[in-house]
């Protein structure tokens, strides 16, 4: 699998969430409505990073169609 072949790719499909999920949960218990949106900007920028580090290897390593 890509995934297992790019050590990047692991590392960012771990570490970035466990940093921010945490940070965006501070953010989110603090109450206002910038934190609020504050932690959903988090939150979605680190999801379209995990999808994009699994689907950016994967579409690089494609054999090309003939």
């Amino acid at each position: 699998m890509v995934i297992e072949r790019n050590r990047w790719v692991r590392r960012l499909l771990v570490v970035q969430p466990t940093m921010v999920w945490p940070v965006s949960f501070l953010l989110w218990s603090d109450g206002g409505d910038v934190g609020l949106a504050a932690a959903v900007i988090l939150l979605w920028a680190s999801a379209a990073v995990c999808i994009a580090g699994i689907i950016v290897p994967m579409r690089s390593q494609q054999t090309p169609r003939c």
